[in-house]
């Protein structure tokens, strides 16, 4: 790890316990790590990375574990796969993804399986472990095979987005793009926290959409890198759709009989939502 990162992983960083409404004015402008617990949206906490390095250092196993293409679920990967991986899709390690969105419990998985693995944790995740382990989001718990990781709640939700500057690979987050991508996380928490509008989303892909535009829109996001489960694509698919700014939506229309129309897609989606939040309140 660099000095740079180094310096990004001081011991007991900032915890700010606020609203929602008021995280995207509490942001820090320069490369501070800080812990958000979100005081009105129970079990929310969002993690600034100081810079996209350095959320790249702490996630990018978490990532490969829990969502990406052609990657294990039941084993930790070398660093090696992962740089692989990033090639294969044009990217750098760091930026396997712009933000994060993991149930701590995925985040538990990561260091059980690889202290099952014997696998060796990088710095970054050692300092990951640290973290979450000193904000009381993950703990080591006595198991019939020995010491287990496990997560305090099983309703705790981390959402991480990174500091503004430029990444490893030229990439720029100013504070428009910071912005986008804590929406687009965001959205992947209303999923993983209510009920009625994730199954909203669930029944408008298996019974609004055709066979060939799920197809069309599965293979889209198989070749952003995600993996082809229904439990990623339709979490992506809602969280691109009505959570990301339209400027930097990545979904795009495939044209002819096999293909999609997005604006179609974003509307049924939208109206499918709407309706379910309406039967909700009766």
């Amino acid at each position: 790890m660099s000095a740079q990162l180094a310096d990004a992983f001081a011991p007991h960083p900032e915890v700010v316990h606020l609203p929602l409404a008021q995280l995207a004015g509490a942001l820090p402008l320069g490369p501070t790590l800080r812990l958000y617990a979100i005081t009105d949206q129970p079990g929310l906490y969002v993690l600034h990375a100081p810079s996209l390095a350095a959320q790249g250092a702490m996630f990018s196993r978490v990532v490969a574990l829990v969502e990406r293409r052609d990657m294990p679920r039941d084993r930790v990967v070398s660093m090696n796969a992962i740089v692989a991986s990033a090639r294969r899709f044009g990217e750098d390690p760091a930026g396997l993804t712009a933000g994060n969105n993991f149930s701590t419990a995925r985040i538990a998985q990561f260091f059980d399986v690889a202290q099952r693995q014997h696998v060796s944790l990088t710095e970054g995740e050692r300092a990951l472990q640290t973290l979450l382990a000193q904000w009381g989001l993950i703990r080591q718990e006595a198991g019939e095979g020995g010491m287990t990781w496990r997560a305090a709640s099983a309703h705790d939700f981390l959402v991480t987005i990174p500091g503004t500057g430029t990444g490893p690979a030229g990439e720029v987050i100013d504070t428009e793009v910071r912005a986008a991508i804590l929406s687009h996380e965001l959205g992947h928490w209303r999923y993983f926290s209510d009920p009625a509008y994730a199954e909203a989303c669930r029944a408008f892909w298996w019974h609004q959409l055709t066979y060939t535009e799920r197809e069309a829109l599965t293979e889209e996001l198989t070749s952003m890198g995600y993996d082809p489960s229904d439990r990623i694509v339709i979490d992506e698919l809602q969280a691109y759709l009505l959570h990301t700014p339209a400027r930097f939506m990545p979904l795009a229309d495939v044209p002819g009989a096999g293909g999609v129309d997005i604006a179609r897609v974003k509307r049924g989606l939208e109206l499918s939502v709407r309706n379910a939040g309406k039967n909700a309140g009766q």
